[in-house]
């Protein structure tokens, strides 16, 4: 009786054990986030390969990377809450910090956040949720106001890149935004797309590279056999584009046959744009950038091919 009595912890020594393993906790997300970073840098063009070994979906470790390579939150990670969830949402919000901002405001803004204690280790999922629907608002007011010099800060970082091959998760680093997307996705993506609909940003965020300014008309273009149709209504939805149009191969008049296997394109756009009579060529790449260049404005971003065209930033693998 007496050993177990001697051997009973008091109320701090309990205190002390379980802080002693929440800190294991809070280093082990931020070493996994660090070493997925570095797995994903070294080695480029694999990642999906990586994704299947480690039992993860790309949009998965796309998050990881997001936070693992966000130097501000690595600095802050005594003072962040150990949720994955608001860990990728706090990095994001910094994104967009440095999208309008600028590095230097961007930082002071963030780091704010934990030294007046918005931010703290105990705050929970719905606390950083009001906190990002506020500093939206805040950064939405701030577009609206300083929208000239923003806007066109965000353009010429964009249009320095012209004319190269760049990955996704470099661009959206790099902070850029595009105001008119070409996609032409694989057969891979395609057949994967299909399961994951309501995921699809997850697993390629494309809407990381949202124009922040809403008065902005920005269009999507999506070339996909007609029998995907369905799949690049969902890529619209989830990458924020509204549907605008669908333009089809050439049919006789009145005449009704199967377009299955013949290539569609899809067009999304955010904003209304007034309608545009344009007829394209044909379904090559040159048609599709002459029909997106009429129809849309620059910086322009083409996905899932390589194209050397002037004002053209491409996108692969």
């Amino acid at each position: 009786m007496n050993s177990q009595v001697s051997n009973m912890m008091s109320i701090d020594d309990h205190v002390d054990k379980i802080n002693e393993a929440k800190n294991k906790v809070q280093n082990g997300i931020f070493e996994m986030a660090e070493a997925i970073t570095e797995a994903v840098n070294q080695l480029d063009g694999r990642q999906a390969e990586l994704s299947e070994k480690l039992g993860m979906s790309k949009g998965t470790v796309s998050k990881w990377v997001s936070i693992g390579s966000n130097r501000l939150l690595v600095k802050m990670k005594d003072k962040a809450p150990l949720s994955f969830n608001s860990l990728y949402q706090l990095s994001s919000l910094d994104n967009q910090y440095n999208k309008i901002y600028g590095q230097k405001v961007a930082e002071k803004k963030f780091l704010e956040l934990f030294e007046n204690e918005k931010i703290t280790p105990l705050s929970q999922r719905n606390d950083i949720d009001k906190i990002i629907r506020y500093q939206k608002k805040i950064i939405t007011t701030t577009t609206k106001d300083n929208k000239g010099s923003i806007v066109n800060h965000l353009e010429a970082q964009a249009k320095t890149a012209v004319n190269s091959e760049m990955k996704l998760h470099v661009l959206i680093k790099s902070n850029l935004f595009f105001n008119t997307i070409i996609v032409v996705p694989s057969s891979n993506q395609l057949e994967k797309w299909k399961y994951i609909r309501n995921d699809i940003n997850e697993d390629y965020p494309l809407r990381n590279l949202e124009n922040p300014d809403k008065n902005i008309i920005q269009q999507c273009i999506i070339k996909v056999k007609a029998r995907d149709i369905d799949v690049a209504m969902s890529c619209l939805n989830n990458w924020g584009y509204n549907y605008s149009n669908i333009l089809i191969p050439n049919q006789k008049k009145n005449a009704l046959v199967s377009i299955n296997n013949e290539y569609v394109v899809i067009k999304g756009e955010r904003g209304r744009s007034k309608e545009i009579n344009f007829v394209i060529k044909s379904n090559n790449s040159v048609d599709l950038i002459n029909y997106a260049e009429n129809i849309g404005a620059e910086p322009f971003l083409f996905v899932g091919e390589i194209v050397k065209v002037k004002n053209w930033v491409y996108c692969v693998g």
